[in-house]
């Protein structure tokens, strides 16, 4: 999208690029063509844009949801066969679900605890139903004084499957049915962390020697689980990160992908993210100058989650020449750029009324943050009906899961 040439909007607001979306889309596509493909919907948070992909994608076969709440809400939007990534406490949503299950629809939880398991099975006994469980088999990669990876799943080794199914023993309302094996540490770790470039070379090294031992562990966990005469209908494992290395391990059957769809500014420091394009984002106007050098812009105080870090910053997309002031960075209500001596010169200072057009760092949580994405195609505004074409998020429709 040639930024140049869009009108600036005279508000803070999101955007979507379709053009670059749906070259994202054909990409995904194109990796992951071996495998079925499961949508991870913390990466996107909107129904519209997940019904969009979901029309572009032949091999889809659901989604991943990040919370049980969430799940509901997918569900009654009239979605099926979806895997909720964690562990759920919410009783609530839960049992809710029940009656989408009972008419067909295909729910699955996630466990690596024994008292995951047995809340479950408390739910499905007393409302007479089976529950589908899919266990999380952690990936990471226990080193002499490193752990890489993510503490997420309490199954790392055969020997923990095999505790926790024998201790399962006796639950008889749930059906383990489905393997996760999510390798966070290729999927979702850049090589080019900004102003750790020292590390880039073992980060690199540490992702290759992953690789060997994920497909050996992974395989290995599935096929005893077979082996105990139960019946897997799916394993899932992978990420917008790990989409070649994932789709070729032959005991996977899916893969799940969401953040590769808005290529977030994260994803700019990943080697596997490069043919993809930035998707989304969001503009802020310029509102102020209050000195010379310096712009002003209203909002964008837009900062990922995990660990706080110059990587977890938004960025700016155009114009070209504008940084960050160190001492207050992207603020909640206004935010102000040092420009370039060289656009000065030029003459290209942005102006009052202009816009700084960013990219967030993280996909999904854009969407936290605005009710709609406005749509861009062919380097102007989406227009139907003769108002701007839009899609809605979580927030857009009043909804907000955690």
């Amino acid at each position: 999208m040639d930024f140049a040439q869009l009108p600036a909007p005279s508000k803070v607001s999101a955007w979507l690029d379709m053009d670059a979306l749906d070259h994202n889309i054909e990409l995904v596509n194109q990796k992951t063509q071996a495998v079925k493909l499961r949508i991870a919907t913390k990466s996107i948070r909107s129904i519209d844009v997940l019904r969009y992909i979901q029309k572009k994608t032949p091999h889809f076969i659901g989604l991943m949801s990040y919370s049980a709440a969430e799940s509901l809400y997918l569900l009654q939007n009239g979605f099926d066969n979806i895997l909720c990534a964690y562990p759920t406490l919410d009783t609530q949503s839960v049992v809710e679900t029940l009656k989408y299950t009972q008419q067909g629809a295909t729910m699955i939880w996630m466990a690596d605890r024994i008292e995951h398991l047995r809340l479950l099975d408390e739910i499905g006994e007393e409302h007479g139903q089976k529950i589908e469980v899919c266990l999380d088999i952690n990936m990471s990669m226990p080193l002499p004084k490193l752990y890489f990876g993510t503490k997420r799943s309490a199954l790392m080794r055969k020997s923990d499957v095999k505790k926790l199914m024998e201790k399962a023993g006796g639950l008889s309302h749930i059906n383990l049915d489905a393997v996760m094996g999510y390798e966070a540490q290729i999927a979702g770790l850049a090589e080019h962390i900004p102003g750790k470039s020292l590390l880039t070379p073992a980060i690199k090294v540490l992702k290759t020697g992953s690789k060997k031992q994920v497909s050996r562990r992974r395989a290995s966990i599935v096929r005893w689980i077979t082996e105990q005469w139960y019946q897997l209908k799916l394993v899932n494992g992978g990420g917008s990160g790990s989409m070649d290395f994932t789709s070729c391990q032959p005991e996977v059957t899916e893969i799940t992908v969401g953040s590769a769809y808005y290529k977030p500014a994260y994803f700019d420091y990943m080697e596997s993210m490069q043919p993809f394009l930035p998707a989304a984002g969001f503009v802020l106007p310029v509102t102020r100058q209050p000195e010379k050098g310096v712009v002003t812009c209203q909002g964008g105080g837009f900062i990922a989650s995990g660990a706080v870090s110059a990587d977890k910053a938004p960025v700016v997309h155009y114009p070209k020449g504008l940084s960050l002031l160190p001492d207050e960075g992207f603020g909640e209500v206004q935010t102000p750029f040092s420009v370039d001596n060289e656009v000065i010169k030029q003459g290209n200072m942005p102006r009052i009324g202009e816009a700084v057009w960013c990219r967030h760092a993280k996909a999904g949580e854009l969407a936290e943050h605005f009710n709609e994405l406005v749509c861009y195609r062919d380097n102007a505004p989406v227009i139907a009906d003769g108002t701007a074409q839009v899609m809605t998020t979580y927030r857009g429709q009043g909804q907000c899961f955690h």
